[in-house]
């Protein structure tokens, strides 16, 4: 079946540009130009990924990412003509999976599309072939299912919401078993060493996926920075 890619600009050149481009490229697309019929077209068709640009008429952006992210995992590639460093870690902050300024040749924003597509795909592959293994891990107030590709908190199983990008980044340092996960092996885990991905990126990543487990559970001090290393757990996952 062919991946879904919704695009979102309310340029309708741009929106139709894109739309015949993904296609060549052996998408199906869908174009629609307010946050409005955004969410109308995931409720009709769903989507596997969404280009989002931030500048639309009835609706912020940023806005319409952050009410996205409580209600869906689908990832976020945003577009904006913004190229201030404040706004792409907002976006990136927000859970979008990659930052695109405008302008950009549409060859590189199908490679993001491509390499945002290929790690959510590779997460759900790893879930699929934990046959035979446990598929439930628990640490401290947290339980991450791995087949269900979400965190719950383990008192009430409250999903805590975390994007593909973000449980991945879980999953990885779980799966480190509390030793240091360097910025290298995050780029080559989560991210498949994707040239676009700067340190500044990975940190974004980990103060929003922080910041969820705060709130869902009250695990601010789990994940430990280690300073010039990476990051890692501070306690030991456990099978369930």
């Amino acid at each position: 079946m062919q991946e879904h890619i919704l695009v979102v600009d309310d340029d309708t050149q741009v929106t139709s540009f894109l739309r015949r481009f993904f296609e060549k490229h052996g998408y199906r697309s869908t174009g629609v130009g307010t946050a409005a019929e955004m969410f109308k077209a995931l409720e009709r068709h769903g989507a596997d990924l969404i280009v989002l640009d931030l500048i639309l008429p009835d609706e912020d952006g940023l806005e319409a990412a952050r009410r996205l992210q409580r209600t869906s995992d689908v990832p976020i590639i945003m577009l904006s003509a913004r190229d201030e460093l404040h706004d792409r870690i907002v976006g990136l902050e927000l859970g979008a999976d990659d930052y695109v300024t405008k302008p950009y040749e549409p060859r590189e924003l199908l490679a993001r599309v491509r390499s945002v597509l290929r790690r959510h795909r590779k997460e759900s592959a790893r879930s699929a072939i934990e046959l035979g293994k446990s598929k439930v891990l628990q640490f401290r107030r947290i339980t991450l299912d791995l087949e269900g590709l979400v965190a719950r908190r383990t008192s009430d199983g409250l999903n805590l919401g975390l994007t593909s990008t973000e449980f991945a980044l879980l999953r990885a340092l779980a799966e480190a078993g509390g030793d240091v996960l360097t910025r290298d092996s995050i780029l080559e885990t989560v991210y498949g060493n994707s040239v676009q991905i700067t340190d500044r990126a990975i940190d974004a990543h980990m103060v929003r996926l922080r910041r969820k487990l705060a709130a869902g559970g009250g695990e601010n001090d789990l994940i430990v920075t280690v300073h010039g290393k990476g990051y890692r757990l501070a306690a030991l996952p456990r099978e369930i």
